[in-house]
C-alpha cells in the first residue's frame, strides 16, 4: 500500500512537469478539450495536491470512456502552484497564455484569493474544490469564480454546532487556525455554531480566543505550550493537511491527545489517520467531502464508481474525501460545457449559473447569485480500527449544505 502510494505522488509530480496527465486521447474532431488543473504537486501542500488530481483524473478517465464532452475527448493540464499564491498566480497565467481558459485551482483560501481577481484579465474561469474564507462570494466576489465547497460559515459553524450538542462534557473550548483572513473566519464561524448549540440546549459553553499560527513552520512547540495550559476540554484544528498532521504528531509528544475529550478538524481526516495509524488521537471529528463505504455514502450511486476508479488509479483503498472536491469540479465544467455547447469563457459562466448536475454525494447547485455550491456533507468520525489498513472512518453524520449556508449577498461583506 505505502508502495503504490509513493509510486503515485512520484508519478502525478512528473506529470506535473510535463504538463499533463496521463495518456493523450486520440485527438477528435476540433481537438481535445483542454482543462488546466492548478494544484500543489510540490512542498507540504503535495499530498492534498496527488488527491486533487486524482479525484480530476477520474472524472476524465469517465467522462472520456463515454465519448467525452461535446464528443471531444478531454484532456487536462497540469501546473504546480506551490502552495502558495505566487505559485497559484504563476500557474493562472501560463496556462491562459497557452489558451487553457478553464480551470480547477484556487484548492485552499490563499491561492484562490490571489487568482480570482486576475481572472477576468486572463479570460478564463475557475472552479475551486476547497477553499472556505468568506470573501470569495461576498465582497470578493468575480463572476469568473466558482465556490464547489462549503465555506467558512456553512463547514465550521455546522461542525460547531454538532461537536457542542454530542459532546455535552465540554464546557470550553480552544482552536488553533491559520494566521490569516481564512483562519479568522474559521475561529469567528466555529464559535457561532458552538453558541448557537449551547443557546438551543439551555447551556453556557465558552470558547477561548484563537490560537494564531502560520502553515509555513515545523516546530509548533510555542503553540501546543499555549493549548495545553489552557483551560478547555475540547479543541478544533484549523490547520490542514501537512501543518494539522505535525501540530497532532508534536501534541501527542507531550499528551495533548488525551487532555482534549474531543478534536474537531477542518478537513484533514484520512491524511491524519493515514499518518497516524493507531495513534490518532481516539475522538477527532473531521468535516468531510465524502465518506464511502459507510451507509451515508452508500445512498449515491455515483459514490461507488468514484471510489472503484479512484483504487484502480492509485491502489489506495482509504481515498481523502477532498478526492470528491476535485472530481465534483470537473464534473461541473463537463456539465457546463456541454450546457454552453463549447468552451468560450462567457458562456460556460451563464451555463454553470444555477447548474444542477449529478455528484458522488447526491445532487449538487451552484447558487445563481453568488456561484456558491451547495450538496451534502459529513462531518466524520476517523480514527483505528479492526478492519484493514488499521484506519478509516468509523462514523459519518450527513447534512444539506443549503440548510445551513447564508443568503447570498455578492460583492457585499456577510452580515450576520
Amino acid at each position: 500500500m505505502k508502495t503504490d502510494r509513493r509510486h503515485f505522488l512520484q508519478a502525478t509530480a512528473a506529470a506535473a512537469v510535463l504538463g499533463s496527465v496521463g495518456v493523450r486521447p486520440v485527438r477528435a474532431q476540433g481537438g481535445p478539450i483542454r482543462i488546466g488543473l492548478m494544484l500543489p504537486m510540490s512542498g507540504i501542500g503535495a499530498e492534498a495536491g496527488a488527491a486533487w488530481l486524482a479525484g480530476a483524473r477520474v472524472a476524465v478517465a469517465q467522462w472520456n470512456a463515454k465519448g467525452g464532452v461535446l464528443k471531444r475527448q478531454v484532456e487536462l493540464v497540469v501546473r504546480d502552484d506551490k502552495f502558495s499564491s505566487a505559485g497559484a498566480v504563476a500557474a493562472a497565467r501560463e496556462l491562459a497564455g497557452s489558451g487553457v481558459n478553464l480551470l480547477i485551482g484556487g484548492s485552499q483560501s490563499p491561492m484562490a484569493l490571489a487568482t480570482a481577481p486576475i481572472l477576468p484579465e486572463l479570460k478564463a474561469l475557475m472552479v475551486a474544490p476547497c477553499p472556505t474564507v468568506m470573501s470569495l462570494t461576498h465582497e470578493g466576489f468575480q463572476r469568473n469564480f466558482f465556490r464547489l465547497s462549503w465555506n467558512a460559515y456553512i463547514a465550521f459553524a455546522g461542525i460547531g454546532n454538532m461537536l457542542t450538542d454530542r459532546f455535552k462534557e465540554v464546557q470550553t473550548w480552544s482552536c488553533i487556525v491559520p494566521d490569516s483572513e481564512n483562519g479568522r473566519d474559521m475561529a469567528r464561524f466555529f464559535s457561532v455554531g458552538v453558541q448557537r448549540a449551547a443557546q438551543k440546549a439551555g447551556r453556557t459553553v465558552k470558547v477561548l480566543d484563537p490560537v494564531f499560527a502560520s502553515l509555513n513552520k515545523a516546530d509548533y512547540k510555542v503553540e501546543i505550550n499555549s493549548l495545553m495550559n489552557a483551560p478547555s476540554q475540547g479543541l478544533f484544528v484549523g490547520l490542514t493537511a501537512a501543518p494539522c498532521i505535525s501540530l497532532l504528531q508534536q501534541g501527542r509528544a507531550v499528551g495533548m491527545d488525551r487532555k482534549f475529550k474531543v478534536i474537531g478538524d477542518a478537513g484533514t481526516e484520512l491524511m491524519i489517520a493515514k499518518a497516524m495509524q493507531k495513534s490518532t488521537p481516539a475522538n477527532l471529528w473531521s468535516i468531510s467531502y465524502w465518506v464511502p463505504g459507510t451507509e451515508a455514502g452508500r445512498r449515491h450511486a455515483m459514490s461507488n464508481a468514484l471510489y472503484e476508479d479512484y483504487v484502480k488509479l492509485t491502489g489506495d483503498r482509504n481515498p481523502p474525501s477532498i478526492v470528491q472536491s476535485s472530481h465534483r469540479c470537473a464534473l461541473a465544467l463537463f456539465n457546463g460545457i456541454e450546457k454552453a455547447g463549447g468552451t468560450d469563457t462567457d458562456a460556460v459562466i451563464a451555463a454553470l449559473e444555477g447548474l444542477e448536475f449529478d455528484t458522488a454525494v447526491g445532487r449538487y447547485h451552484i447558487r445563481k447569485e453568488d456561484h456558491q455550491g451547495l450538496g451534502e456533507a459529513y462531518i466524520a468520525q476517523v480514527g483505528a480500527r479492526e478492519a484493514d489498513p488499521g484506519y478509516g472512518i468509523v462514523d459519518a453524520i450527513a447534512y444539506r449544505e443549503a440548510d445551513v449556508a447564508e443568503p447570498p449577498s455578492p460583492g457585499k461583506p456577510l452580515s450576520m
